[in-house]
């Protein structure tokens, strides 16, 4: 085994087992630790085991026993030994590790050292490691270097580093002087690029810090926007002048990257602005807000004068799509950040490709009629090698669809489904689902056509469809309003199975046969009688009746799945036929079952016959046509999980209480009623059930998305004096305390509608030392204009008493859900 690190390299990558391997490994391990433990040891030696030591580290081996080591080094006056004790302290130390405070006294020798090298190792080190301690321990000696140094390289090293320990303890700002980074800016000596850097560096951190303190709720021991947001503001118009002038056609040589100045400070800049921006508005401060007009004019002239055809002004443009729709600028900013995402699209790059795929999918929500229009860029990606950059373009086509182009859209990707092969299932799957849900969600009024996309997708991809997406597509078969239509679909499906075509549909295409055998059943006595325009010389009832038997004998021993679906189809002709042979021969393919090994064919088989032995008027009412049906919606089992009946129990905030955090709620389901989805595979043949009357428990009126009938006796009536605590444009709330005392608390809310909403949800919140029992909404969840309904709430627990609410409704000739959030304080105590 050699002795030097490319030797351990050398034979571990030459190992030709994994045995082996393990065995290398592990004596190396073995033979470092060992060494470690000589005091005695030379300085090379020592050097060489701890690069060993982190080769192990890459590999994913245990390096505990080599912590100590790399501290020891950090302590030797050798640069070399220090620059590697550091490297591996930085690797194999966190900042939750005890060790950490062994560092203390070294970081505050080399933070004073008189080589400026020793001192960036140490800035450097000190920000990837530092904990809360360390920080408040060693942030005087980093402040002391910015307020001191006029070395450009060390100034930078400290910025950055000041930046990650105010972010690792935020009550380092009490002593942040902002001042220091003013005389920086003024400073043109030493002012380069990289002190700017470590300027936007301290501000992110800063303003983060303020972001996430608004987000949170946390008042904290300083007035943020006075003491800290007010002063910042001051830098703004020196940001936004800076940025521009970095953005004007004076290109510094020294910092130009394709013909771009510095791009990584550009990005960064723009970074920073944004937060500023994002920070003002949550705190509505005027002193920042002033300044947007003056942003968004920037804004403008870098998206029109950057290059977008070189990699760094695509860097900085994309950086400014993000600004404008992160701050939801003004409309014309949004299109133009539409449109630069879209130049991306043509362009040959692909990571350019992805991210604007990214990007475009995140923006959909906020202008879709702008994406729309670049609809023929994105249904290029469709056809894109890349796997990736096609499932971007999927979901992109999906996000996009509406009633204006669900035909064009459908059709495109059935010429992508057409291209597809058994290496892009995932994508085939997803494609599925979403145009079931799409059909699911959007009104169809040429429904022939929808059952000939479903026809050309069995075609095509009915392998790599699921079960559970079978009966989907079936209940959609089933809930089409046209008999004919039905019949018509049946028709199309024999006749390409019947009429010596059968090579377009491999034996594998479970999918096509499974809905064909259902329709069958269900529709197969259309064709018996004559009613279609079927050719009676390919699809007639011997042929069907042939076809099942064919179709038993091929999948006898391969799918007993498909053979229970067969049996039942089997059952369900014998009442439609009119043949006695064909009928017969359907009675034995039953019969064939009879003595199975499999014990659910089995039963199944002696169970179908005594049905055959049944009247056939008895059977006919039986073996009816399936009704109509329901389907319950991923929105509806969604609000089923998420109970009327909240209670916060667990460290944690209103929102995530109110919309995150299941783990920390404790959730008391709802009484259903008997809507139930219902497996048409699985129940061709069972007790028929009337889905479409609504459930009859009042408890679950927020878990189905029904309308329900409004009281046209509502009694009732808003209180006098009571207080109203939300106003907009659809609802008014009120709250009235009725009681609170003792720990508990009564409260009645009450909702007017100012124009009729349909399917009001509620959920609510309470801080984490109280909890939540909310009553049902009466009369319903549906209200006509001017009218009222309330809700009972009881609360219980101890401290102040504060509400988040969440509405969620539809109004009248809007397909969109309307979501409202806002919350509330009381006066009184619990």
């Amino acid at each position: 085994m050699g002795s030097s690190l490319r030797s351990f390299i050398k034979d571990v990558r030459g190992a030709k087992t994994l045995a082996d391997e393990r065995a290398t490994i592990t004596k190396q391990s073995a033979k470092i630790r060992t060494k470690l433990r000589d005091d005695h040891l030379p300085h090379d030696k020592r050097r060489l085991n701890i690069q060993k030591l982190l080769y192990l580290y890459i590999l994913g081996e245990k390096t505990h026993f080599g912590q100590v080591e790399s501290i020891n080094l950090i302590a030797s006056d050798d640069f070399v030994d220090k620059r590697l004790g550091y490297l591996a302290a930085t690797l194999l130390l966190d900042g939750s590790e005890d060790l950490l405070t062994l560092l203390t006294n070294m970081l505050n020798n080399d933070l004073h050292h008189p080589n400026k090298y020793a001192v960036s190792l140490a800035l450097t080190s000190l920000g990837f490691l530092s904990s809360p301690e360390l920080a408040r321990d060693l942030y005087p000696d980093v402040e002391n270097i910015i307020k001191n140094s006029k070395d450009p390289f060390l100034l930078k090293k400290a910025l950055q580093c000041a930046a990650k320990l105010i972010f690792k303890d935020t009550s380092l700002l009490e002593i942040f002087n902002i001042e220091d980074i003013t005389e920086i800016l003024c400073n043109h000596s030493i002012c380069t690029h990289g002190v700017l850097l470590g300027v936007t560096k301290i501000l992110q951190s800063i303003l983060a810090i303020g972001l996430n303190r608004e987000k949170n709720d946390d008042e904290g021991d300083i007035d943020y926007k006075n003491d800290i947001l007010s002063p910042l503001s001051l830098l703004l118009r020196d940001f936004l002048t800076r940025l521009e002038n970095l953005n004007s056609k004076n290109i510094e040589p020294g910092y130009d990257v394709q013909g771009i100045c510095d791009p990584f400070l550009q990005c960064e800049m723009l970074y920073t602005l944004k937060l500023y921006f994002q920070v003002g508005e949550l705190m509505d401060s005027n002193s920042v807000l002033d300044y947007k007009d003056n942003f968004c004019d920037l804004l403008t002239r870098i998206a029109t004068n950057t290059d977008c055809t070189k990699n760094s002004g695509q860097a900085i443009l994309y950086e400014t799509v993000k600004t404008i729709f992160s701050l939801n600028l003004n409309q014309p900013l949004r299109v133009l950040g539409v449109n630069i995402l879209a130049k991306f699209l043509a362009g040959k790059d692909n990571n350019t490709k992805y991210v604007s795929l990214n990007t475009l999918l995140k923006v959909v929500p906020q202008e879709p009629t702008a994406v729309q229009r670049h609809r023929k860029f994105i249904s290029h990606c469709l056809q894109d090698s890349d796997i990736s950059i096609r499932m971007r373009a999927l979901e992109l086509s999906f996000a996009i669809l509406d009633d204006s182009n669900l035909v064009e859209i459908i059709n495109e990707l059935m010429k992508f489904l057409a291209e597809q092969d058994e290496e892009s299932k995932d994508s085939v799957v997803y494609t599925i689902d979403h145009l079931i849900d799409t059909f699911d969600t959007y009104v169809v009024k040429d429904e022939n056509w929808k059952l000939d996309v479903f026809l050309n997708v069995l075609k095509l991809v009915g392998p790599f469809i699921n079960y559970e997406k079978i009966n989907d597509i079936l209940i959609i078969i089933n809930n089409t309003a046209q008999l004919s239509d039905k019949s018509d679909f049946l028709q199309k499906l024999l006749t390409i199975s019947l009429d010596g075509k059968s090579a377009e549909i491999s034996d594998d295409n479970i999918g096509w046969q499974l809905v064909l055998i259902w329709c069958i059943g269900e529709y197969g006595g259309l064709i018996s009688s004559g009613n279609t325009k079927s050719n009676t010389e390919v699809v007639n009832e011997s042929s069907i009746t042939d076809y099942l038997l064919n179709l038993q004998e091929c999948y006898t021993t391969t799918n007993h799945k498909i053979i229970n679906y067969i049996l039942t189809t089997s059952l369900k002709l014998s009442v439609k036929f009119h043949d006695p042979k064909n009928i017969e021969k359907l009675r034995q393919l039953i019969l064939h079952y009879a003595d199975s090994t499999d014990l659910l064919l089995q039963m199944k088989s002696n169970q179908y016959e005594i049905f055959f032995n049944q009247p056939i008027s008895t059977r006919k009412i039986i073996l009816e046509t399936m009704p109509k049906f329901e389907k319950i919606t991923e929105k509806q089992n969604n609000v089923k999980n998420i109970s009327k009946n909240l209670i916060s129990s667990g460290p944690a905030d209103l929102l995530s209480d109110l919309l995150n955090d299941d783990s920390k709620t404790d959730i008391k389901p709802p009484k259903s009623g008997n809507v139930k989805p219902l497996d048409l595979l699985e129940e061709i043949f069972g007790e028929k059930k009337n889905t479409n009357d609504p459930p009859k428990s009042k408890e679950n009126e927020g878990s189905v998305n029904l309308p329900l009938p409004v009281s046209a006796d509502s009694d009732v009536i808003l209180p006098p004096d009571v207080p109203k605590i939300h106003d907009s444009t659809s609802l008014n709330v009120y709250a009235s305390l009725l009681s609170a005392d003792s720990g508990s608390a009564h409260i009645e809310l009450f909702f007017q509608a100012k124009s009729p909403v349909f399917d009001l949800q509620i959920f609510c919140a309470v801080p984490r030392a109280q909890k939540l029992t909310m009553g049902q909404l009466y009369p319903s969840s549906t209200i006509k204009a001017n009218q009222i309904c309330k809700q009972s709430l009881k609360i219980s627990g101890s401290g102040k008493m504060k509400l988040r609410i969440k509405l969620d409704f539809h109004l009248s000739g809007s397909s969109s859900a309307i979501n409202e959030q806002f919350d509330h304080k009381f006066e009184k105590t619990l």
